[in-house]
């Protein structure tokens, strides 16, 4: 009997097991042991962008009850009273994002998943523009494969380009016709330049016909794209009614010779009549600041979803404009100043925006009055230097699906660069943010880098601008202030070196440092390039003032070399260093021509010879700095101790302005003996006598390849010709007679 009743109590706490394991909650909680009771009305929410707060009811018998939120940060929970309060701060970027609430009574947990809409969410309430197809066109030169029916077909990777003969007298105007059918209105078209191989052809001057329906073909307007690499629009104000052709009459563009003319894809566009109106709120078409009279209700009763979003974080104060909302200035495009100087160009990443772009991502831009200019908006490819993809802006709400993920610039280049600054409002992509000494503090550099959250960063200066690794600036940089006035410093010396502030010849825009990830350092047009292992040193603002200044000094060097008068064949490698050795010397390092050895072996295989300069075979790369050593004695002999402070700087400004020779005729031998003659002129000294030493009036004839093999040829017919001009001046002989023995560590036997 005592058995049966064991069994029975046995069984009897079995079945209370299992009622107990039925009455659990979806399996969610952690089962304790006791009899606590935990629900919730919800268990999944979304929020929208704007800040806002929703309540979930708590079921529960606990007294002790908490809710953690994770990760924390722009979502809060509170529980109070049986209601779980859940509120979400504003989302300023266009991804969604998401965190878990944890609610704990006793020893029972549940979760609710929180996510909150980005500005993507919204995006799509903003409709389209409505491109018009192109019926047919024709071109009145064109070559085989490269039709004009390329330039309509949808695909940027195939291009319409003008005959490749272009030596013809009449090779211009090129015209480029394209015809409609049954179009009500056209708003505006986009000229899409290539995006590869080079810039042949892209367009420059040019004028733009129109034929309405009924009407014959008509002169619209003249237009510039100054062969600018970014997407150009003509908007028509008012909009085109019933257009049945547009012709382009192209009279320049860039290129070999005459220039040729080439499209990626020339698109034509009719607005979207279904968009909302939003000057009915905003004060401008920037879309920034909210007319007075504009009420909270009035708000959240508009139906577009991103507009009453953007309406509402303006409203509450809670819109950030640091870098959403700025004017950006209009810059010089920087090929003016290079073909005035003769020199590189420098950059085109003056307008950095602070905002980065991710793939596909709908990036709506709101300009203002662009005042007749073709601002662009570039998102660079960080893996790509500096290719990516350009659109067009103009006043107005501008819809773009990014190509390609990369921080954005305002691309805004003039011929002066003195035009109104335009103000742009860019409402989506992520804010990453810059560093620029004009505005910003050195505090602001440890804010502003923490925030970053992109792989590059820019720092802008006066006079340099550089895009490098975030990481590498939180790593090597505790004071980007420090730093960047350090570049803005070394691109300063190179043009007062060359006189270029003497003369009035400053460069309009900022010379432009770039991350790369091949190669290791190099110079090219529009920036120079360092590898990814260069930045623990150059971005590192003790080394980087020390001997690390060097490549950058040379690759700027590069960029500043007055040609051909300074960079003759063989000097390539040779004259931007006269820079380099200038700024190293001038922040007080020593000579790079004394801790390797140079001098010495200048003195020992090249002075006094008989071998020609130019000719001077070395070992490695020494022989670029032997032959530089002559160039840099004129430096300390004229300079440092006879106080010709222009010595330098006239005989760039000579250069400067010299028409140059026909190379085809007259070999660049002509370039060297030109300088041995301004180089007197300048000294107002007769210094044959060191030019002699170093092999500079040593006849030559030999094929040399610098960058390109050509032949260097100079006679002695030559140097008797230049020696006798020189005698003529009668220019006295310098004091001293051994220019040639002059070092950087032996001034004081000069003085």
């Amino acid at each position: 009997m005592k058995c049966r009743k064991n069994m029975i109590a046995g069984l009897f706490s079995i079945v209370i097991f299992f009622s107990f394991l039925s009455c659990s909650d979806s399996g969610e909680d952690t089962p304790g042991t006791g009899s606590t009771v935990l629900e919730l009305s919800d268990t999944r929410l979304t929020f929208d962008r704007i800040a806002s707060t929703k309540v979930v009811t708590v079921t529960t018998n606990a007294r002790d009850v908490t809710a953690r939120v994770s990760p924390e940060g722009w979502c809060t929970a509170v529980y109070t009273d049986g209601k779980l309060n859940i509120t979400t701060q504003n989302n300023p970027d266009s991804d969604s994002r998401a965190t878990i609430i944890t609610i704990t009574a006793d020893d029972l947990k549940k979760s609710v998943s929180i996510m909150q809409n980005g500005r993507s969410a919204a995006v799509a309430e903003i409709k389209d523009d409505i491109k018009i197809p192109v019926k047919n066109g024709q071109a009145s030169s064109s070559h085989s494969g490269e039709g004009i029916e390329k330039s309509f077909d949808g695909d940027m990777s195939t291009i319409y380009h003008s005959d490749w003969n272009n030596s013809a007298a009449n090779y211009f105007p090129i015209t480029l016709t394209y015809n409609f059918e049954n179009v009500s209105t056209m708003d505006y078209l986009v000229y899409n330049p290539r995006t590869s191989g080079g810039s042949n052809g892209i367009f420059k001057e040019f004028e733009l016909w129109v034929a309405t329906d009924g009407k014959p073909l008509a002169k619209y307007g003249d237009y510039d794209f100054q062969g600018s690499p970014s997407a150009s629009r003509i908007t028509f104000s008012p909009a085109l009614v019933k257009p049945a052709q547009i012709q382009f009459v192209i009279k320049s563009g860039a290129g070999d010779g005459q220039g040729f003319a080439s499209c990626a894809e020339m698109q034509f566009f009719k607005k979207n009549p279904d968009n909302f109106d939003y000057l009915a709120v905003f004060t401008d078409h920037t879309c920034s600041q909210l007319k007075s009279s504009v009420t909270k209700s009035q708000i959240e009763a508009i139906d577009n979803a991103f507009f009453r979003e953007l309406a509402l974080e303006i409203f509450n104060g809670e819109y950030d404009p640091e870098f959403r909302v700025q004017a950006y200035r209009a810059w010089q495009h920087p090929d003016i100043m290079a073909k005035t100087n003769k020199t590189s160009t420098y950059g085109l990443r003056d307008n950095p925006t602070g905002i980065y772009s991710g793939p596909s991502e709908d990036i709506i831009v709101f300009a203002g009055d662009t005042y007749g200019q073709n601002p662009a908006l570039l998102i660079q490819d960080p893996n790509n230097k500096l290719s990516g993809s350009t659109y067009p802006l103009s006043t107005g709400m501008n819809k773009i699906k990014a190509a390609n993920t990369g921080l954005m610039y305002i691309m805004y280049y003039t011929k002066t660069g003195e035009e109104k600054p335009i103000k742009v409002n860019i409402v989506t992509g992520t804010v990453n943010g810059y560093f620029d000494s004009r505005k910003h503090k050195k505090d602001d550099w440890s804010r502003l880098l923490a925030k970053a959250t992109f792989r590059h960063f820019d720092v802008l200066g006066k006079y340099a601008s550089m895009t490098f690794e975030t990481s590498a600036f939180r790593e090597y940089t505790p004071d980007g202030l420090a730093l960047i006035n350090k570049y803005d410093d070394l691109v300063s010396l190179e043009q007062e070196f060359m006189g270029l502030y003497e003369y009035d010849r400053e460069y309009k825009n900022r010379a432009y440092f770039l991350v790369i990830y091949d190669s290791f350092m190099y110079a090219t047009g529009y920036y120079t390039a360092y590898n990814t292992g260069t930045q623990a040193d150059i971005l590192n603002l003790q080394s980087f003032s020390a001997n690390a200044c060097w490549g950058p000094a040379h690759e700027l060097g590069h960029i500043h070399q007055t040609r051909p008068g300074l960079k003759w064949l063989g000097m390539a490698e040779v004259t931007n260093n006269i820079h380099s050795l200038y700024v190293q010397t001038t922040w007080g390092n020593q000579s790079r021509l004394i801790y390797d050895g140079f001098y010495k072996e200048a003195f020992s295989s090249l002075l006094k010879k008989g071998i020609p300069h130019n000719a001077y075979p070395g070992s490695g790369g020494s022989h670029h700095f032997v032959k530089l050593v002559p160039f840099w004695q004129l430096k300390l002999y004229m300079i440092d101790i006879l106080g010709k402070t222009n010595f330098y700087k006239d005989i760039y400004e000579a250069l400067r302005n010299q028409e140059d020779v026909d190379t085809s005729v007259i070999t660049e031998g002509y370039y060297q003996l030109n300088f041995v003659k301004l180089a007197c002129e300048s000294a107002q000294l007769d210094l044959t006598e060191f030019f002699e030493a170093w092999g500079f009036l040593t006849p030559i004839d030999i094929e040399m390849d610098d960058y390109g093999k050509d032949k260097f040829i100079i006679t002695q017919a030559q140097i008797n010709e230049v020696k006798a001009e020189i005698a003529a001046k009668n220019y006295p002989k310098p004091k001293h007679s051994n220019i040639y023995d002059i070092r950087d560590d032996n001034l004081n036997n000069f003085k």
